[in-house]
């Protein structure tokens, strides 16, 4: 379950930023650009639908037992761990947020249910939210990028099994 939930929170996250980097390819108002925005709206929603089961099955099955190596760095992987889990919910909920300032909400496709608001329309509170979301978005690349080269760095230079773990099915 745990190497599910990972591939699929990867594909959701990859979906989110792919659409938002390629909004700028379609202009304002067009269907393409409609589609990429609420591509990356629900991407992002899934993200944060998917992270509370995922939490709570770490939960309650723990973390593997890590691979033989240093102590720092079991300690640097579990905050990188950290840091993605909290980026897994915060950077979500910072969009709906700013969505909801800016006096959109959250709507299921194709039922269109509009998901409650969790703030009132603000403009100041719509710019702030946008610049963290943004802001963590691009730190977020980074982290990302560096989960991805510890990987490899893992697998390639020190040969153990981080990364046959999390494609094997249990």
């Amino acid at each position: 379950m745990a190497i599910a939930f990972h591939w699929l929170m990867f594909l959701l996250i990859a979906v989110a930023y792919a659409t938002i980097e390629l909004r700028d390819f379609a202009d304002k108002g067009t269907l393409a650009r409609m589609v990429l925005m609420e591509s990356h709206k629900w991407s992002g929603a899934l993200v944060l639908v998917l992270a509370v089961p995922r939490l709570l099955w770490r939960l309650f099955n723990g973390a593997p037992a890590p691979e033989p190596g240093p102590r720092w760095g079991h300690r640097l992987a579990s905050l990188m761990h950290g840091a993605l889990y909290l980026f897994l919910i915060a950077q979500p909920l910072i969009g709906i947020v700013m969505m909801n300032a800016a006096g959109r909400m959250l709507v299921v496709p194709i039922l269109g249910i509009e998901i409650p608001a969790i703030v009132a329309p603000s403009e100041a509170l719509n710019d702030a939210a946008g610049d963290a979301h943004e802001l963590i978005g691009n730190a977020f690349y980074l982290i990302i990028g560096l989960h991805a080269m510890a990987a490899l760095f893992r697998h390639y230079m020190l040969g153990d099994n981080t990364m046959r773990r999390m494609s094997r099915r249990r």
